[in-house]
């Protein structure tokens, strides 16, 4: 396939180089304090996102080759550390997904559990491109352009905005 070459791109390398970061700062969550913790999303989470509008459509790729590297297990995992971190402010926010863009309708999703479905998204892609195969780099790099628009893109604004309001607000 011709797209190959498109895994190893500036745009996709910078991705995944974001995307990694983002791993690596929810898995070492527990180290953070929450203010530190907040701070440090509000900085990312936007880098993640212009990264994420840069990504290339990618159109030809064997979806056979896909390979999850996020159990439900390290899922859960994330969901909680973030939740004990974020506190009471762990709030439900509502959050609109694919299917629901072009309607009112909204679901209520946690704080943390977004965080997890971000996690999930990036560390999938991440651990394809550690085992360095282009069928599989491939597959994961167009599934997380793909989901971009209408699932953890907008859910990574949801989380942004909102993460916005805890760093800023007066807690007089």
């Amino acid at each position: 396939m011709e797209e190959y070459n498109v895994v190893y791109q500036r745009e996709a390398i910078e991705f995944v180089t974001v995307a990694k970061e983002f791993v690596s700062f929810l898995e070492n969550a527990r180290d953070f304090s929450k203010d530190d913790f907040v701070d440090h999303a509000v900085k990312i989470l936007p880098l993640l996102y212009l990264k994420g509008t840069l990504l290339p459509e990618i159109e030809d790729y064997d979806e056979s080759f896909s390979e999850k590297f996020v159990d439900e297990a390290a899922w859960s995992y994330i969901q909680q550390v973030t939740s004990s971190k974020l506190e009471d402010d762990d709030d439900f926010i509502q959050v609109q997904d694919a299917g629901m863009m072009s309607s009112m309708d909204s679901m209520s999703v946690g704080l943390s559990e977004i965080f997890a479905d971000l996690y999930q998204e990036m560390a999938d892609l991440v651990g394809a491109y550690r085992i360095a195969n282009d069928d599989v780099m491939l597959v994961a790099l167009a599934c997380c352009r793909n989901n971009f628009p209408e699932y953890w893109g907008v859910r990574l604004l949801s989380l942004l905005k909102a993460l916005h309001e805890i760093k800023y607000r007066n807690d007089d």
